[in-house]
């Protein structure tokens, strides 16, 4: 669940004061913790539009003492080893949070650029859901994973709140791990911000992981909250998520999903969770691409107007990378299809590539 990392990027500014339009703020919070123990912040924009986006940072996941024990560092990237999560909120990670994609607050070709932004990151291994923290040393109890997830978007959507109290647009959204966070804690954030009053639309970029302990995982080691964990009655929790928030809130918002069926990310992590290495291969993705077939006829039977953006590229996520604008599926971008998205319209983009040949 790694993005490349763009050097010569300048390190977003404190926010201290009133925030100037189309400037990306760190937004430090003394409660919040990253699952190294270290200071979290999250980020911020304010555009011109009332319009809002709330966005659920990636950065991989950790669901036992080994996983925990090899977080993501960028030295070990650099040479082949990703390690399974990020553990921290360094400089480097700047770069695969904000100023790509959808995140481009002054590239007025982004459809998005001039909506408010807050971009919920994520260093803590559990889905942005957990709270507890996990000593997975048993030889030694300095080391310790602080999976606290939920306390940090808890803390930021005090502040987004606060800040931007009645978007006319509203897109809950989230890439890979962020995915997961996104579905989970929709209904959340939707205590705050009524669909009735604001034009709501949830979009998971690379959010499947099938796996039948996610429920344990989550309950035993992150403490995850029962509301979120019990709602889970699959091996794929993202499905199940989606499933109770329309039984909540029914067509008065939009449920998108996207995904490569050919992600090399999230099919070397579902190899690694079955208890093999952390590796893929066309077998494995072949597998995967099963899976992604079953999560979409599952997510289409919640309702008919769930809407799909498929692609058929060996890249993990595309919404907060360059392949957001520029790669193009059946002639649109994901970002034109986003865009169609929030505004009302309803079609899918890419489904050929769910048959076994991969449409090719």
């Amino acid at each position: 669940m790694i993005t490349p990392v763009r050097p010569g990027i300048p390190v977003a500014p404190e926010l201290k004061t009133r925030p100037r339009y189309n400037t990306w703020y760190r937004v430090p919070k003394e409660e919040g913790i990253t699952g190294d123990g270290g200071s979290w912040h999250f980020y911020l924009s304010k555009g011109h539009e009332r319009n809002l986006l709330i966005f659920f940072a990636g950065g991989g996941v950790a669901w036992d003492a080994f996983t925990a024990a090899h977080p993501t560092e960028a030295a070990g990237v650099l040479k082949g080893d990703p390690g399974y999560y990020w553990a921290n909120l360094r400089p480097v990670t700047e770069f695969m949070n904000i100023n790509q994609g959808i995140t481009e607050n002054r590239n007025k070709l982004n459809y998005f650029s001039d909506w408010n932004m807050a971009v919920i990151t994520y260093s803590t291994g559990d889905f942005h859901l957990g709270d507890c923290d996990f000593y997975y040393d048993r030889k030694d109890p300095g080391k310790v994973m602080h999976f606290r997830g939920y306390r940090n978007f808890s803390i930021a959507l005090e502040e987004i709140k606060r800040r931007f109290p009645e978007p006319v647009k509203l897109l809950i959204a989230g890439d890979s791990a962020g995915g997961f966070g996104a579905a989970a804690l929709s209904g959340e954030i939707l205590k705050h911000y009524d669909p009735d009053r604001h034009s709501v639309t949830v979009c998971s970029d690379s959010a499947l992981l099938p796996w039948d302990k996610w429920k344990k995982i989550m309950r035993k080691r992150w403490n995850t909250r029962p509301e979120i964990y019990e709602r889970i009655e699959s091996s794929n929790p993202v499905t199940d998520w989606y499933r109770a928030l329309y039984k909540e809130y029914g067509d008065r918002i939009r449920y998108l999903f996207t995904c490569s069926c050919r992600d090399e990310v999230l099919s070397a992590y579902g190899n690694a969770i079955k208890g093999n290495d952390y590796v893929s291969d066309a077998g494995i993705r072949l597998d995967f691409r099963d899976a992604l077939r079953s999560m979409v006829y599952d997510l289409s039977d919640i309702t008919g107007s769930f809407c799909f953006f498929l692609n058929d590229l060996p890249v993990h996520t595309a919404i907060r990378n360059p392949l957001f604008r520029s790669s193009l599926v059946d002639g649109v971008s994901m970002h034109e299809w986003l865009k169609c998205m929030v505004n009302g319209e309803h079609f899918s983009v890419g489904m050929g590539y769910l048959s076994k040949d991969g449409g090719r």
